[in-house]
């Protein structure tokens, strides 16, 4: 670290605690109209959800000269404390008449959905503040971390000798509430003209409204001395837009079928990200600043995949895909002349195309006592090209690149034990390397994109079922293997982010 060749070694504490809770209801009438059978569903939902991190930590030991102390000039101490709420009430209705026009099978669904969220979010932050004056030496700061803060925080000492004060590290946009409201209206067409050919058309308008009510100070009022007054600001982004599919399978014969797909979707930007709020960067050393000005990016989607099926449970597919992203939503880093700051931004348009092969095979055919074992996967290999908006050129660093965020190749594979009372899976995951932020031009300084070599994942699960008892047992990320940060030639930072162990029991009457 730095020119003294320190080794820093960094350690979090986190705590969270999750409830949801959730009541519905759902009917069905079955009836029918001009002698064709029709169904009327409808169905309603609360729901709350709650997040409570009490206080997660941070702190950093430095080692040099064989000498392993807190160094509070290296790496502050942190405490957070976050409590974020959600209330969502969501109702939906549909009805599916048949209209046999070629087939039984034929029909015509027409629905809505509805439903409006609401978020509480309430975010505090404290450092150490460390006082130079009162810390002779920093190489004389050791032991645990309890015995530190013991002696240096929590014990009787003048305030004027202090060697360290608690003091708040969060500002007023680390506060906010939101609301999401979405109204979805949809008609879809299922018609089979021949037993060998089905298509599926429908259509759905979108009305979407997501508002962000920003805690912010008021620096813009005309009297000084009302500046420090926190007012509550919303930002609004907004959708009505149609969004169209269509998906039309061909079926040779009962084993290979053909599927060609297209369709129009959205996506938005997360709630914290289209805000002008600026807040500390929840693991990194670094300031995140939201963008007011980002739009929600629209999908185009063309999908044609081949589909062999060996037996109910065996299959091998194979495809190709394609996709328009208007106004792709990327994270970037922006100017600075001290810490990082990171926000984010519409490119103006990316193209990714690409191939996926995926399948299932039981294992009876090695030997018939492995008739319950099974080696699923698929592979996906994906390239894509980003086009900027004419503003962004010569300011972020590539302006001929893979998307943000996008792995090039991504591998899953799963050796799994299937039976009427238990499941067992073991399943690993690989992804390429891949952005993740997209690097700036800050004046004659040219800060290359970061890239991420994600780590190789095994996970094990083991279910148990007994009657109405079921019980789930997940051994997660077994290898432990490191995340990788590089930028150019230069890794930034590894870490390793542990194995996890979770278990959970559930009962059905």
């Amino acid at each position: 670290m730095g020119s003294n060749n320190a080794h820093l070694i960094k350690y979090y504490l986190d705590w969270e605690e999750r409830e949801l809770s959730a009541d519905q209801i759902n009917a069905e009438i079955n009836y029918e109209l001009f002698n064709k059978k029709s169904a009327f569903e409808f169905g309603a939902e609360r729901a709350t959800a709650r997040l409570y991190q009490p206080n997660n930590f941070y702190y950093a030991y430095e080692e040099l000269d064989g000498v392993t102390f807190l160094d509070p000039f290296s790496a502050n101490s942190i405490g957070t404390r976050l409590e974020s709420e959600d209330e969502l009430y969501a109702a939906y209705a549909k009805n599916k008449f048949y209209t046999n026009i070629f087939s039984d099978e034929d029909h015509i669904d027409v629905g809505l959905n509805i439903s409006t969220k609401d978020r509480v979010s309430r975010q505090n932050k404290f450092y150490l503040r460390p006082y130079k004056e009162n810390i002779a030496d920093t190489t004389e700061i050791t032991g645990d971390i309890e015995s530190i803060y013991y002696e240096y925080v929590r014990n009787d000492i003048p305030y004027n000798e202090m060697p360290y004060r608690v003091s708040p590290l969060f500002t007023a946009a680390d506060y906010f509430d939101a609301t999401v409201d979405t109204a979805e209206y949809y008609v879809n067409l299922f018609i089979k003209p021949y037993d060998s050919l089905e298509i599926f058309a429908g259509a759905r308008y979108v009305d979407f409204t997501q508002t962000i009510y920003q805690y912010k100070e008021d620096r813009e009022n005309p009297d000084m001395s009302l500046r420090n007054l926190i007012q509550k600001v919303p930002e609004s982004l907004v959708v009505n837009d149609l969004y169209p599919s269509i998906t039309v399978k061909y079926k040779y014969d009962k084993n290979n079928h053909v599927d060609l797909a297209l369709s129009k979707t959205y996506i938005t930007p997360d709630l914290r990200e289209f805000t002008d709020g600026i807040y500390v960067h929840p693991y990194e050393v670094a300031t995140v600043m939201g963008n007011p000005d980002l739009t929600n990016t629209e999908i185009y989607n063309f999908d044609l995949k081949y589909s062999h099926y060996i037996s109910d449970t065996e299959n091998i597919k194979a495809g190709v895909f394609a996709k328009y992203l208007d106004k792709p939503i990327e994270d970037v880093q922006l100017p600075s002349s001290s810490l990082p700051i990171y926000s984010f931004v519409n490119s103006d348009s990316a193209i990714l195309y690409g191939i996926e092969i995926d399948g299932r095979k039981n294992l009876d055919f090695l030997h018939n006592k492995l008739a319950d074992f099974y080696l699923s996967g698929n592979f996906t290999y994906t390239e894509s090209e980003v086009t900027l908006q004419d503003e962004q050129v010569g300011v972020l660093s590539s302006d001929s690149r893979q998307l943000q965020g996008l792995s090039p190749t991504i591998v899953n594979l799963t050796f799994g034990y299937e039976v009427s009372d238990r499941i067992v899976n073991l399943s690993y995951n690989m992804m390429g390397e891949r952005i993740k932020k997209v690097g700036v031009i800050d004046g004659e300084y040219i800060y290359p994109d970061t890239y991420e070599v994600p780590p190789h994942l095994l996970d094990l699960v083991w279910i148990e079922k007994m009657g109405d008892y079921s019980f789930k047992f997940k051994a997660g990320n077994l290898l432990d293997d490191k995340i990788i940060w590089k930028q150019g030639d230069m890794i930034t930072k590894e870490f390793q982010t542990g194995t996890t162990f979770d278990f959970s029991a559930s009962y059905q009457f």
